[in-house]
């Protein structure tokens, strides 16, 4: 009897430790799985292979989001620019109405940052670009992302914005942001944003964003890129010359946000 328990012992110990075995290997293929499901869905939606050789994120450059973000639409763009222009009013704003969190920007499913690059024909654009800045200094970031949707809602492109409507810009981008209860610096000066503009502070800072875009690849704007964050690393998911419709847009950044 005493060696019929003890067998009975040993085959418990065998077979406890064989279930074991069997549930640390099958956890290792789900992980396994799981890791090549996420690989396999990024290949498939790449076109270009590799880490983002680009200059790391600011906080105040996004208009949707924030650097939590694991997707983040790079733009680069010019106010002057007629495809611009359109890529702006028809994909970009859409994607900041249905990707946010309602008008708070600064919360969204994905992050949208604006970098600046003017056209060399394009002689309006770095005055534009550099009173936009200055309306984010003065009035801070609600204001900026409005500054920028509004000045492509009126300007005809190709050096057809009135540099006299500027101000008039700025004093409805931080109406807008007042009427939207959303957070602003001041209210609006004519004097004191003329003052900024007038001085030019921010030039260094759009050219060093224009090298940038030529680093990444630019050709012509506008120019849009697609990364999804994997570890600490900005996989580049998507390149994109010249205008495209949200549709396109949509459809990479659904099948992205169903990677886990």
């Amino acid at each position: 009897m005493k060696k019929f328990f003890k067998n009975q012992t040993n085959l418990a110990i065998v077979v406890g430790a064989l279930l074991i075995s069997i549930a640390i290997i099958s956890y290792g293929l789900i992980n396994k799985n799981s890791n090549n499901n996420k690989g396999s869905t990024l290949t498939s939606l790449m076109t270009m292979d590799k880490i983002f050789q680009g200059k790391d994120f600011k906080d105040d450059e996004y208009i949707l989001g924030n650097s939590k973000n694991k997707i983040t639409i790079l733009v680069y763009s010019d106010f002057e620019c007629p495809f611009c222009k359109i890529l702006q009013e028809k994909t970009i704003q859409t994607l900041q109405k249905e990707y946010s969190n309602g008008k708070d920007f600064s919360n969204g499913k994905i992050g949208i940052v604006y970098r600046h690059f003017a056209q060399s024909y394009h002689d309006r654009a770095p005055d534009e670009i550099n009173a936009s800045l200055c309306a984010r200094e003065l009035y801070g970031q609600n204001v900026y992302i409005n500054f920028i949707n509004r000045i492509y809602s009126i300007t005809p492109a190709n050096n057809g914005l009135e540099p006299n409507l500027i101000p008039d810009i700025a004093n409805f981008a931080v109406e807008e942001a007042k009427g939207d209860k959303l957070d602003y610096k001041k209210e609006f000066n004519k004097d004191e944003f003329m003052g900024c503009v007038s001085k030019k502070i921010y030039n260094d800072e759009f050219k060093i964003d224009a090298q940038d875009a030529i680093d990444a690849g630019l050709d012509g704007t506008p120019y849009t890129v697609i990364l999804y964050k994997d570890a600490n690393d900005n996989i580049v998911i998507n390149k994109i010359s010249g205008y495209k419709e949200v549709g396109y847009f949509e459809k990479i950044i659904n099948k992205l946000l169903q990677v886990k």
